[in-house]
């Protein structure tokens, strides 16, 4: 979902198994196994793209308080480029924005359509895995950039229990706990209660940050080869619109100043964004034989939004007063997905192979109402609020009907344990059925697309294992030529090489990997019809690249994570007079790291530094949003039982700019936040 167009146009063994789900992020500094690259529990040097995996221990480390916040130092990743907009959990990956269609929660897409996006609190999650590159052979309709798995916490074996209070920046007050273990005394059955709640104001006055979160799980472990995991989740959050103010006084000096970085646009007691999200569904394996196992993932998701919002429209002459619309909208989701494989493990002369083979199901509806009117202008320096509003129209009532079968199998062969042979194939097929009430019309798309991944390996001594791959993805995209012609998918390919190390002997895993990235069938203006917009796909983008990532745990006292993206990216064609320029919102550079050190007697402090590199506003390139360097920081103290923290992002509080758009609107990126964490841990 791009925020920086108007709120009209954006409407975005078994048991071996659960132990490296459950327990890694508590036992291993360094995640070196993830299941995103191959739906197995595999080791992230035998998958041949780049992996980044972050563990319980690094979330909790940092308590963002969102996903894009998680991922600050993660290769390949460019967060908060809208600004404070907790809306969308909203992220690009090797250049392309990929919150919209990139986000699966336990293996599973939670697609973000209209304005319903079903955002995730990471207190709720045991890890985050990112793998870069298309993913679409293993999970279908993706952004050719990537995607970013979140993996529900889930019962353990072991008994585990915590509360822990928070206070903040904004008068952020929260509570949260985490208990669970077995229920009965041959551990055949377990669970897991995870809360938490908060209410807090938003850095834009006159709004709310508020969320109550409530996370059952349920395990059936009947013997070592089967595993059943009940998961069910409810969210309900009130936070703020995304708030755009004029460049003039933001981006470019104003004759009257600077506008507030906290300057609320909107009506006090009218604006807001509200949502209530409820998922239910499990997680199933069988062990038939040592070489043989199923899987099955399934879940049903809903989510419903109250949206209200009133945004700036136009800048009058006098460069301080704003038209603004008046927006609603009431639109609800439902989608449903399951995902089921066999694979088989076997082993013929000095070959080892695993085949995995599957298909997965998804229906994604979407469908409500939006309105839209007019509202009293407002003088952005010296706001005047309770101006009378008056009643929107409805301008659009629809229904949107996604469903996707795919069929997918992957292969690995690994000759006398270092050459390692990957290959997988994908056949999918989608419809999109549009039904719109509003102006009693309907349309129907279907699609077809193929995709695979082939990559070689080479497991060389002590963790080293250098790659080269090629991949490909696809997505639908709606709409019609002006010939009535539905819109092919857009295609995705990439070719990658690369190295991992994971040493045998300390916690530690650093990649480095260079990529040529390209996404073709784009959507471009038709030469031969320019008055009337319509759009061709002869569009392409090309984003070639270099990230390097470490993370490592030096020794008992020392930890550090960092990396580093160098992106070279390009629009190769196009007819909208953009052709040879870089991509919106896309860096040249981004750099991060973090260090964390272990006192005696239970003290620790880390640092960390981030550069956001400069990005275009538009894809014409006609300006720049400027880069900026971030410091965070966090100390911590534990005595017996009780852990105590002090987490600051934005540590020098620099007021930055999230973004500017070719509308001639900005907004802000967030300020400084201080949160101070007690945690009782039994």
């Amino acid at each position: 979902m791009n925020s920086g167009a108007s709120e009209v146009e954006t409407a975005a063994p078994a048991e071996v198994t659960m132990a490296t789900v459950v327990v890694q992020g508590q036992a291993d500094a360094v995640a070196k196994r993830s299941t995103v690259g191959s739906k197995g529990d595999t080791s992230i040097v035998e998958v041949p793209q780049s992996i980044s995996v972050l563990n319980r221990e690094r979330l909790d480390t940092q308590k963002a308080p969102g996903i894009p916040q998680a991922l600050r130092y993660t290769a390949g990743m460019q967060t908060e480029s809208f600004g404070v907009d907790p809306r969308f959990d909203q992220y690009m990956i090797r250049g392309f924005e990929t919150g919209s269609n990139g986000v699966f929660r336990d293996g599973l897409n939670l697609p973000t359509r209209g304005f319903t996006a079903f955002t995730m609190e990471p207190y709720g999650l045991e890890s985050l895995e990112v793998l870069r590159g298309p993913s679409s052979v293993m999970y279908g309709q993706a952004e050719v950039g990537g995607m970013v798995n979140a993996v529900s916490k889930r019962p353990t074996a072991a008994r585990l229990g915590e509360v822990e209070v928070t206070y903040g920046s904004y008068d952020r007050k929260q509570v949260a706990a985490d208990v669970g273990g077995p229920l009965d005394e041959q551990g055949v059955w377990l669970y897991r209660l995870t809360m938490l709640a908060r209410e807090a104001k938003s850095p834009i006055d006159y709004t709310k940050d508020n969320r109550q979160y409530f996370a059952p799980s349920l395990t059936w472990h009947p013997d070592a080869d089967t595993t059943l995991t009940l998961l069910a989740y409810l969210q309900n959050d009130n936070v703020p619109p995304n708030f755009y103010l004029p460049a003039v006084g933001t981006q470019k000096p104003g004759p009257y100043g600077q506008i507030p970085a906290n300057r609320f646009v909107g009506e006090p007691g009218l604006d807001h964004f509200k949502t209530e999200q409820r998922s239910v569904g499990y997680v199933f394996e069988k062990r038939f034989s040592p070489a043989w196992k199923v899987r099955q993932n399934l879940r049903y998701a809903t989510e419903e939004v109250d949206y209200h919002s009133l945004y700036m429209t136009a800048l009058h002459d006098d460069l301080r007063t704003i038209d603004r619309a008046n927006f609603s909208a009431q639109q609800k989701a439902r989608v449903f997905a399951a995902d089921q494989n066999a694979e088989w493990n076997s082993h013929f002369g000095s070959i080892d192979n695993t085949f995995v083979a599957g298909i997965d199901y998804s229906r994604a509806v979407q469908e409500g109402q939006n309105y839209l009117g007019e509202a009293p202008a407002l003088d952005v320096i010296a706001p005047v609020y309770g101006q009378p509003v008056g009643a929107a129209d409805k301008y659009e009532d629809k229904r949107s009907t996604l469903t996707q079968t795919g069929v997918y199998a992957q292969n690995q062969m690994k000759f006398d344990g270092q050459y390692l042979l990957t290959a997988g194939l994908r056949r999918d097929r989608s419809n999109i059925d549009n039904d719109d009430y509003f102006n009693a019309a309907k349309n129907s798309q279907k699609d077809n697309a193929t995709t695979g991944r082939l990559g070689l390996t080479w497991l060389g001594p002590n963790g080293v294992s250098p790659y080269l791959s090629y991949a490909t993805s696809f997505r639908p995209v709606m709409g019609q030529t002006f010939e009535g012609r539905n819109f092919v998918p857009e295609k995705g390919k990439q070719v990658e090489l690369g190295v991992k190390w994971a040493p045998l002997d300390r916690q530690a895993l650093l990649t480095a990997a260079v990529f040529d990235l390209r996404k073709s069938n784009v959507l471009t203006a038709d030469p031969d019809h320019l008055g009337v917009g319509a759009q061709i796909q002869r569009g392409e983008v090309r984003v070639r690249g270099l990230e390097l990532e470490a993370e490592a745990k030096l020794d008992k006292q020392w930890k550090v994570n960092g990396s580093f993206t160098g992106l070279d990216a390009k629009i190769i064609r196009n007819n909208d007079g953009n052709e040879g320029k870089r991509p919106s919102l896309v860096p040249r550079v981004n750099l991060a790291g973090w260090v964390e050190r272990s006192f005696t007697e239970g003290w620790r402090a880390g640092m960390g530094v981030r550069r956001i590199g400069v990005t275009f506003g538009d894809d014409a390139n006609t300006f720049e949003n400027p880069g900026v360097t971030l410091a965070d920081a966090a100390m911590g103290y534990r005595y017996g039982h009780w852990d105590f923290a002090l987490n600051v992002n934005n540590l020098t509080d620099k007021v930055y700019l999230g973004n500017c758009s070719t509308e001639g609107t900005c907004n802000f990126a967030a300020r400084r936040q201080a949160q101070v964490t007690a945690r009782y841990v039994w």
